[in-house]
């Protein structure tokens, strides 16, 4: 046999391992990529219904305070049929002066979860304009999902 011959059987041998050993490593640091990914969309998917929960609940105060009542009555008044638009024409507001006074209301209270990191800035004047045109939750009371047919 040839020395050349077995150096280069020998090279060759030894290049397929090491190319196989690198070759595993990529994969596996390629197909962790996607883990760590999903993880960090899961994340970010938890963070915004998280933030959507937070501007939700602090929307709902504002509701109730611009009613000059509490939460929990305004979700009983809610939970029993009653509409934001009817308690607020009882309290002499109109849609464009109840959309103000809870513009008003709420935005402090988004300004303290924008300071606390809990929203962004974006979601917070998002919320404030979208209440300013007239998007008032509960307006027409609590609408409920049709069962599928």
């Amino acid at each position: 046999m040839n020395p050349w011959f077995g150096k280069l059987l020998l090279g060759g041998v030894g290049s397929a391992v090491l190319g196989a050993s690198l070759l595993g490593a990529t994969a596996t640091t390629v197909f962790a990529a996607p883990a760590s990914g999903a993880a960090s969309r899961a994340a970010a998917a938890h963070r915004d219904l998280s933030d959507r929960r937070l501007i939700a609940t602090a929307v709902l105060a504002g509701e109730a305070a611009a009613l000059n009542m509490q939460p929990a009555d305004l979700r009983a008044a809610l939970t029993e049929g009653q509409k934001v638009s009817d308690l607020a024409a009882d309290r002499g507001m109109n849609k464009d002066q109840f959309a103000d006074k809870l513009a008003n209301t709420v935005k402090p209270a988004l300004d303290k979860l924008v300071d606390a990191k809990k929203i962004t800035q974006l979601q917070d004047d998002r919320t404030v304009a979208r209440i300013r045109a007239g998007h008032i939750p509960f307006w027409d009371g609590i609408h409920h999902k049709k069962a599928a047919a």
